[in-house]
């Protein structure tokens, strides 16, 4: 999925959450769980980067920055990192770790539509609601 959803989606689950540590955790396993979902991606790393930079800013700043739903979305967005990275570029025949950064697991296809992936316009509502939905649970 495209960046911006791992943080939302996950800042969203971390408020369900009361330590920082598994709330990280489970932003790692929420990254998962979204990278197999079938999804469009797009290659807009330094405009998806500074998104993410201010959504986590919002959420940190918004829910404090040693809440789970700050470490949440931080482990969400984590494993992406490794697609930036020169060293884990397959194009330059290296290997990227994360598990679901792989073609075997990245964006499973469902068995009764093998074509259908979640379009940007719904990825998009659907961030803007969970991350409407952290923020306003945190200022309460």
């Amino acid at each position: 999925m495209m960046l911006i959803p791992h943080a939302c989606l996950n800042a969203a689950g971390g408020r369900l959450m009361k330590k920082p540590l598994a709330a990280f955790a489970a932003g790692v396993a929420g990254h998962a769980l979204l990278d197999l979902t079938p999804h469009k991606d797009i290659s807009a790393h330094k405009a998806e980067g500074l998104g993410v930079l201010i959504i986590l800013g919002l959420v940190g700043s918004s829910c404090g920055w040693s809440s789970p739903a700050f470490w949440c979305a931080m482990g969400g967005v984590l494993p992406d990192v490794e697609q930036v990275l020169p060293w884990t570029d397959p194009k330059r025949g290296r290997h990227r770790w994360f598990p679901t950064h792989t073609p075997p697991l990245h964006s499973l296809a469902p068995p009764w539509a093998p074509r259908w992936r979640a379009p940007l316009l719904l990825q998009t509502a659907v961030s803007l609601a969970a991350l409407g939905a952290a923020v306003a649970w945190c200022k309460k």
